[in-house]
């Protein structure tokens, strides 16, 4: 018997195991927090997926290419990828070829991954995960290709994300009507007869060739700032089976205009309050006295821009907020009803106004 074999395939003790663990979570929590700090400083951006074999000269790729040099020149929006070749190639050198940001999170392969020439800046990742999880935060919209199983993974994974409010309703756009269709028919004549989804699902992602249809989508899909995680959001408790209102501004708030409010009206309870959330986009309620939110800019220029359009509306309603700049390019805004000491329909009246704001880039 070989000792060296034998040697080799030991098996591990209790504590090998946990060391092992204890770096594997390390080296988890890291890819998260290193993706995170990467993607936070291109607060306004678009994510294409798509095969990693479609090659140069196709067509695939060259409209891929050419909507992605569109959305940098026309809307000035970053372009993310998975950092490889293929469709991620082509989104990522129509970026390039526009002078704007071209991101990469790239994850290493066996045989087809390797980071493109055409990214600006790029960050890598050795577990699918983190990768895939952190290509889904925070964009303003998702952009699909035809693919393989890792496209279909990705867009089944952010669909399914968007059904079940776990993040806000973005624009999920798929180009190739012909590549797309037979899918949609699966659920058409496969889920929809089981009531395994419901007929409103299918208008959650828009199958379309039109360029100037997806840039009109994205032009007018509301600026994420990140997922807020809500540690309330695991209790059990709180799930009353119902779909929240994810996109807020939508509301009826945003065309309501403020009233004098003197201290003649008490001010909301936590029900009341929390009701008005639902109506407005991932403020926080602070303390049952405020509501508060953090929105973050490409730069000094355009977060100023954006405080003296709030400026200008609060002056409108008579109602102002607490503003600070910081960091150059990051703005909090805190609302309440000084006259009364906490939250009336005024803070949320304004909140989905300054919501609006960031949705139809007024700034």
């Amino acid at each position: 018997m070989n000792d060296n074999k034998d040697a080799f395939y030991r098996p591990i003790t209790l504590l090998e195991l946990s060391e092992a663990a204890k770096k594997r979570v390390a080296l988890i929590s890291k890819e998260f927090t290193d993706g995170f700090e990467f993607i936070k400083n291109y607060p306004r951006s678009v994510t294409f997926f798509g095969s990693a074999r479609t090659k140069e000269g196709e067509y695939d790729y060259e409209r891929a290419r050419n909507l992605a040099k569109r959305i940098v020149e026309e809307l000035h929006y970053s372009v993310l990828t998975g950092g490889g070749p293929g469709i991620m190639e082509a989104a990522n050198r129509g970026a390039y070829e526009a002078g704007g940001n071209s991101l990469g999170l790239n994850i290493g392969l066996p045989h087809e991954q390797l980071s493109n020439k055409y990214l600006t800046h790029e960050i890598g990742f050795h577990y699918f995960f983190s990768r895939k999880v952190c290509l889904s935060f925070s964009a303003e919209a998702y952009v699909f290709f035809p693919g393989g199983f890792g496209t279909l993974d990705e867009f089944l994974e952010i669909l399914t994300l968007v059904q079940t409010n776990k993040i806000p309703k973005v624009p999920i756009i798929l180009f190739g009507e012909s590549y797309w269709k037979p899918l949609e028919e699966f659920f058409k004549k496969n889920l929809l007869p089981g009531n395994m989804i419901e007929e409103t699902d299918l208008n959650l992602y828009l199958i379309t060739d039109d360029e100037d249809k997806m840039l009109d989508t994205i032009r007018h899909a509301p600026v994420r700032i990140g997922l807020k995680y809500d540690e309330k959001s695991e209790d059990p408790q709180r799930s009353n089976g119902k779909k929240g209102n994810a996109e807020g501004p939508l509301t009826s708030l945003s065309e309501k205009h403020c009233i004098p409010c003197e201290g003649d009206v008490s001010p909301f309870s936590r029900e009341e309050s929390e009701k008005f959330l639902k109506e407005v986009n991932e403020w926080t309620l602070v303390e049952d006295r405020e509501i508060e939110k953090t929105y973050e800019f490409k730069d000094f220029s355009e977060a100023l821009s954006f405080v003296n359009k709030v400026g200008k509306i609060a002056e409108n309603e008579g109602h102002h907020p607490d503003i600070k700049l910081h960091d150059f390019r990051k703005v909090d805004i805190k609302i309440s009803t000084h006259a009364i000491d906490g939250l009336s329909e005024n803070d949320f009246i304004l909140a989905s106004k300054i919501d609006q704001i960031v949705r139809e880039n007024k700034f």
